[in-house]
This record gives C-alpha cells, structure tokens and sequence, in this order.
C-alpha cells in the first residue's frame, strides 16, 4: 500500500525523535566537559545563541531546564522580561558557582552532603532518579549559600556577568536577600500569595508552577527578589519543598552576623533531607504503553511524545470538569508543549473554537513563552491532511 505524505511525515518524526533522545545513563566526556564550560562562559557574555549551541551537542542535555531557559529567551528576543533574565543570572551563577575551584565552597558541599545523608558523588552504578534528583538539589542548595551568604553573587554579577546584571533590572540588593520558610496561598491568575514564618508578612510573588504537585502541608523554602514589573517579586530559583520539622530546624539557625556556617550548612541539610519525602518519580515508561497510547505511536509518535500527548488530551478533559485547577494544568501542559513535536500534534487535533477557551484559560495563569504558545494555540485553527498537503 502506497504511504501518504502524513504517514512519511510521521515516520521521519518518529525516527529524528528516536535519534535524538536516550533517557539511559550517559557519562561526560572529557568534550562534554568542555562544551559545558564554553557554554557558560557564553552565557555570561550574554551570548546565548552559541550557549545552546554548546548544549546541542552534548545530547543529555537535551530538555534540560538550562536548555529550555536559553530557548525562551531566544525565543523572546526583545518581548523577555526582566523577571525571567533576574532568574536567569541566578542559574547563570549557580552554574559558575559549582565549578569554581574554593575551598569554601567544597566545606559548603561537605557539610550539606553529611546533615542530609548522603554521600559527596554516587556510587559507580548508582544512576536512579533519587539520587541524581538528591544530588541536584544539594549542588542547587550549596550554590544558594555561597551566591548569597557568602555574597559572591555580587562578585559574579559585577566581575563575571555583567549584561546578565543589565538585563535583569540591575541585581544590587539580591546578593542580601535572606533565605526564608514560607507557606504557600492561594494561586490568582500569575500571582502566588506567601506569608513569611518568620515576620508573618504577607506578599505577592509570580507564581511560576511553586505549589503544582505539593500537598497542603508542604512548605517553601527560598529566595525571594525584588524585580521589575507586576508582580515584582519572583522566587530566585525553583524553592525547596520542605516540611514542617524541616522548617523548625532552618528556624533554629543563628540569625546574628557572623553565622556560624556549619551550623546553617548543617539545618539547610537536615531540611533537604526532609523534603525528599516530596521528590516526584518521573513517568516509568518500561510498563506497556495504554491502548490510547500505543495508538498514538502507531500514528508517528514515540513513546515519551505519546505519553505526553496523552496528558495533554486528559488536562483538556479535566479542564472542562475542574476549572480551578486550571494553574496546574497549565503547568503540566506547558512542560508536555515543551516538546516541538507534541506541540505539533496539539496543533493537529487539539485546536478550534471548542479548545480556543481552554487555551486562553492557560494563557491568563501563564508567563513568557508559556503564556505566548497557550495564545497561539487559542487563535488557531485545525490543520487537516487535506490542507497540509
């Protein structure tokens, strides 16, 4: 039987998609090593075109949220906002923070390692998703201290990065912003409302996916920075979940100045291991696939592009019954659009006057490039095999 364009167009998909993604372990190359090294130092120039070059071609970092934060805002361009290049700078020096050579920052490491639990590197076989997530987690946290405890935020931001510290509204009070415990409110549109543990003060920070997944007793773990725009606060990285015993011992760190660093190196540790209990698995897709999806990759998705789509088809059901869940679903349904081909099969059968509502729902709670797919989508019309061809 003849094939039809669709159905070549769909193999080519299925086969570029196959290539490009290996969700198994991979072990960094002594190149690896160096395009990443090239990539950050491209980054902090504000070059960020040959950045995700650089990331391109070492392939496990594909859909990394360092790949995804430089395709937003290249993506962008001029339309980026000075919230996302803030939260950018902060990522930009967490990564230069953990490959600088000081002794101080090797003590923080050790020191969180040991009051969390866990070992300084992972065993030889020992790649599963926990301790990799662990592991990130504690190299995120050792950052943080040394960024802003320690001050060499500043140190990066002025000697380093410099248009990084331009293009996000200028960073002269972030390197002094405290860490603080706070429980998460209620979700308005792109607004979060937190209160402080601490001070019992209430603010507005943007809400970017903090609370999505975390059961009511979770708490929020973070930084919070003063930025351009409305709302003008946003978390200067993704908060660490934590829970309330979790809280009591950050609570108990000496607030008078100079701190004791183990002592705070130690309740940041203490809290990382408590909130393990919140680390979500990722999809497991060694099972058989569902009847919906294997129907799917018969039509020209893989595995994972079906999977994904498949959610995207379930949040557009469960939206028309829970409403005010819709945050959450823009959550899930900006991370599963990530992927070019899913948004290319949303396009295909997910669009109309029937979804136009939907996606202008997701728009409303979303920011950035999130907010400007959910858009598109909402003013497009379906693509059938007819007109395509």
């Amino acid at each position: 039987m003849t094939k039809t364009r669709a159905h070549k167009r769909r193999a080519k998909r299925r086969a570029a998609h196959s290539r490009r993604r290996d969700h198994g372990h991979v072990d960094f190359t002594t190149r690896d090593r160096e395009l990443v090294i090239e990539a950050m130092t491209a980054e902090q120039s504000g070059d960020l075109e040959q950045a995700l070059g650089c990331l391109e071609r070492t392939p496990h970092r594909f859909g990394s949220s360092w790949v995804r934060q430089l395709v937003e805002l290249l993506t962008l361009g001029d339309r980026a906002e000075e919230w996302q290049w803030a939260r950018f700078a902060v990522a930009a020096g967490q990564r230069w923070a953990g490959v600088i050579g000081s002794p101080l920052a090797a003590k923080i490491e050790r020191e969180i390692c040991a009051a969390a639990g866990v070992g300084l590197a992972p065993g030889p076989d020992d790649h599963s998703w926990r301790v990799v997530a662990e592991h990130t987690a504690i190299a995120r946290a050792a950052a943080d201290v040394l960024l802003f405890d320690e001050l060499m935020l500043e140190l990066f931001l002025v000697r380093i990065a410099p248009e990084l510290d331009r293009r996000g509204g200028g960073g002269r009070t972030w390197a002094s912003t405290p860490a603080c415990v706070y429980e998460p409110g209620e979700v308005a549109g792109v607004e979060l409302r937190v209160r402080d543990r601490g001070t019992g003060e209430r603010q507005v920070v943007r809400h970017l996916g903090e609370t999505v997944g975390l059961p009511p007793d979770a708490l929020l773990y973070g930084r919070i920075l003063r930025v351009p725009g409305e709302p003008g606060a946003v978390f200067a990285g993704p908060p660490m979940a934590i829970d309330e015993a979790g809280a009591r011992q950050l609570e108990r760190l000496p607030d008078s100045d100079p701190y004791s660093l183990v002592e705070r190196c130690a309740g940041i540790g203490a809290a990382l291991r408590s909130g393990a209990g919140y680390l979500q698995a990722p999809p497991d897709y060694d099972e058989e696939p569902a009847a919906g999806v294997r129907l799917l990759m018969e039509q020209g998705l893989d595995r994972i592009g079906a999977e994904r789509f498949a959610l995207v088809q379930s949040l557009v059901a469960m939206y028309a019954v829970d409403p005010g869940s819709t945050p959450a679903y823009a959550f899930h349904a900006a991370d599963a659009l990530a992927d070019s081909l899913v948004e290319e099969e949303v396009r295909r059968r997910l669009v109309g006057p029937s979804y136009s509502a939907l996606w202008r729902a997701l728009a409303a709670v979303s920011s950035g490039l999130d907010r400007e797919r959910f858009e598109s989508l909402a003013a497009a019309e379906p693509v059938t095999e007819q007109r395509a061809r």
